[in-house]
């Protein structure tokens, strides 16, 4: 992580993105230093965090992104193995399945087109028409079933990130078999996969806030350092996740 760390500052810029955006912020919390002002400031914090400052920092740091997830999922494999790695190993070994693995991201991004094209058009017919809160009620009520499209398929295809970088996996079956690791059990892995997103928010919630409102120096390192760790977190839990799906078969 610390690695990931190092090639996102140097290469994605990911760290100036922070400060500018947090910049803004600090304007806002000078003249209402209020507790909403101060959630209002972690969305932009979040938003800040998923893109770069400019369209080669957002394309470095998915190249990052992808590098940095590949390492993570090979040292889980060796730690689960009960084996002795190094960093360079890790990082070396790792990307062997490079091109598989883009592949399944590639079925994964097809697969959130429902629900993100959904919420555009939404969006778009929100701003055009100033709808009313009933009306906007209404068609937030149409994203449902989208998002439940999108969350059907992404809870076996997820899994598929694991199992291709697993020697001599093609893309098509590993995708096969994260379907039937989650057959007849996909409302239970739907649950906990979508605790995750929802734990890390809250976890950062806690810890930035009272930063944004108190601590202003502390914003941007701790803020950031928990965005690199959030990466981490992720392909811990969802390993461990696939690793459990696997031992109960």
């Amino acid at each position: 992580m610390l690695v990931y760390l190092i090639l996102n500052i140097v290469f994605a810029s990911g760290l100036s993105n922070v400060i500018n955006n947090f910049s803004v912020v600090k304007e806002n919390l000078a003249t209402d230093n209020s507790f909403s002002n101060a959630l209002s400031g972690l969305g932009s914090l979040l938003g800040s965090s998923a893109s770069g400052d400019s369209q080669s920092g957002s394309a470095l740091q998915s190249v990052l992104l992808v590098i940095g997830s590949l390492a993570i999922i090979w040292a889980l494999r060796q730690l689960m193995a009960k084996k002795e790695f190094s960093v360079k190993g890790a990082y070396y070994k790792s990307m062997f399945p490079l091109i598989p693995f883009l592949l399944v991201v590639f079925v994964i991004i097809i697969q959130l087109l429902p629900i993100t094209l959904g919420s555009a058009i939404v969006a778009l017919i929100s701003s055009t028409l100033a709808s009313s809160g009933t009306a906007t009620f209404i068609m937030a009520l149409a994203l449902v079933p989208l998002f439940a499209w999108s969350a059907y398929m992404l809870s076996s295809s997820i899994f598929a990130l694991y199992i291709v970088t697993l020697p001599d996996m093609q893309p098509r079956q590993a995708l096969r078999s994260a379907k039937k690791l989650v057959e007849f059990r996909r409302l239970k892995v739907i649950r906990r996969i979508l605790f995750l997103p929802l734990f890390i928010l809250i976890a950062m919630a806690i810890i930035v806030l009272p930063l944004i409102v108190f601590v202003h120096f502390l914003v941007v390192p701790v803020f950031y350092l928990l965005s690199i760790l959030a990466l981490l977190v992720t392909h811990a839990y969802l390993y461990s996740l696939y690793r459990g799906l696997l031992n109960a078969k």
